[in-house]
């Protein structure tokens, strides 16, 4: 990978991680949002149906009522991003630390005890996956994992205070290990078994791992996608989409640069200055986007490529990134649906009182050199050479020769001489002789266009252009 596409991948990336900051943020305050829905649906139920009364009562409800305020404080934490990049590792500890502590000292207050070692039955420690699931909404990485060293340390800590509790025993105590043993200390409410208290933290650090990678991928997958789509979306502003669709299946470097020969078509629109001098910049704007749509609608339709807009005018090239047998044709075929274009879009500004637009067109082809061009901020793929100078001069000649289209002798016989595009400059074009060109010693052998369509439905068609003729 180049150093320029690694610069790009690390400005993608850190937008990424803005754009997966504030998604955190939306995630942690949805989670925070759907636990307190749940522990109030809870809270009524045990308002209902707790068997407790009194202190006790009280007592059972408060430990509901701290998670269901631990989660507002959460979800208004994350609302008005107090800290979070620190609170939310406090919040998951806290979350486990209550949740241990709720289920390991029984209700004070209660007149019915319970067993020390019923904290570490299995059914309650599945709540703790419920923090689990939580920590998955912030598409943090370390968050889960977090969560999952949290429950760890939680459960761990739950065992260490049960097991040393009087008349608590474990399988490492019994006198000995044979399975008639097991099966009777399994009936005792005081035994806790070690080995389900180790599956319960292999079961927290597969899961929480698991999640992690499963957030891991997600957010690798987001940003390539994000990375393929702006890809695309910059091919598309450039290319042809049936160029776009090869280019993006491609795993070839676009921007390696190279020397070729192109097509190049340069568009300008005559007396622009004095045609916009009293309009208004909104109409002037108008103007030229929908001028820019109609005639760049026609390099695309062509196979060509959109190099570059300057203001009232356009820079096109066929033959890149990939030259074809027809790329001669294609520019040719190009110029007239501009042509054509132009006569429909004067028909319709003349019908509401807007003056006609007239264009001059330069055509020429021969060798450039093609890549990227710009710097490690802005890259832009591009085309350089005496090629792109002489047809940027052609279009400048359409206006000494009253003519729209100007096409150098090279392009002319760069087209197969068995070609239709050859017929169709027989029939729309004559030889201008040579012509001298600024800044090019001698001259350069050109032809014309006959004469300008007469409207839309005079187009002057290549029968293998890539666009369709009607």
């Amino acid at each position: 990978m180049s150093e320029a596409s690694r610069n790009v991948r690390a400005r993608l990336q850190h937008r990424s991680e803005s754009a997966f900051a504030e998604e955190e943020r939306q995630g942690l305050m949805l989670a925070a949002k759907t636990r307190t829905i749940a522990l109030l649906i809870l809270l009524a139920w045990q308002i209902i149906d707790n068997p407790n009364s009194g202190l006790a009562y009280a007592f059972d409800l408060s430990i509901l009522i701290s998670f269901i305020l631990l989660g507002l404080l959460q979800f208004l934490c994350a609302k008005w991003r107090f800290h979070m990049d620190l609170l939310k590792y406090l919040f998951v500890a806290m979350d486990c630390a209550l949740l241990a502590v709720a289920l390991t000292f029984e209700n004070p207050f209660s007149e019915v005890g319970r067993p020390t070692a019923y904290a570490m039955q299995g059914s309650l420690f599945s709540l703790f996956f419920l923090f689990l699931m939580q920590s998955a909404f912030s598409f943090r990485q370390r968050l889960v994992m977090w969560c999952g060293a949290c429950i760890v340390a939680a459960r761990t800590g739950m065992l260490l205070w049960v097991v040393n509790q009087p008349g608590v025993f474990t399988n490492i105590d019994l006198p000995e290990r044979s399975p008639e043993a097991f099966i009777e200390a399994l009936g005792n409410p005081n035994f806790v078994h070690l080995g389900h208290w180790f599956i319960e933290i292999m079961a927290s650090l597969i899961v929480a791992s698991g999640l992690a990678v499963v957030v891991g991928r997600s957010r690798r997958l987001v940003t390539d996608r994000s990375l393929s789509e702006r890809a695309r979306a910059n091919l598309a502003r450039y290319f042809s989409p049936n160029v776009v669709d090869r280019l993006s299946g491609s795993n070839e470097l676009l921007g390696t640069v190279r020397q070729q020969d192109v097509a190049v078509l340069f568009v300008d629109i005559i007396g622009f200055t004095k045609l916009c001098e009293r309009e208004p910049a909104a109409n002037v704007i108008a103007l030229l986007r929908d001028y820019h749509n109609r005639l760049g609608q026609a390099v695309f339709d062509n196979e060509g490529t959109l190099d570059k807009y300057i203001g009232d005018g356009l820079m096109a090239t066929f033959g890149t990134p990939e030259p074809g047998p027809n790329d001669a044709g294609h520019a040719l075929q190009c110029a007239l649906d501009m042509i054509t274009a132009l006569a429909a879009w004067n028909g319709e500004r003349t019908a509401s009182g807007d003056k006609a637009v007239r264009i001059g067109i330069g055509l020429h082809y021969g060798p450039v050199i093609a890549g990227d061009i710009g710097n490690e901020r802005r890259l832009e793929y591009g085309v350089i050479g005496d090629t792109v100078n002489i047809a940027s001069r052609l279009e400048q000649l359409t206006r000494q020769l009253k003519t729209p289209i100007v096409l150098s002798d090279s392009l002319v016989m760069a087209i197969d001489q068995a070609s239709d595009a050859r017929l169709a400059i027989s029939n729309n074009f004559v030889e201008a002789g040579v012509q001298h060109v600024r800044g090019r010693e001698g001259g350069i052998p050109v032809w014309v266009l006959k004469a300008e369509p007469d409207g839309p439905g005079n187009r002057r068609c290549i029968s293998n252009s890539p666009s369709p003729c009607r």
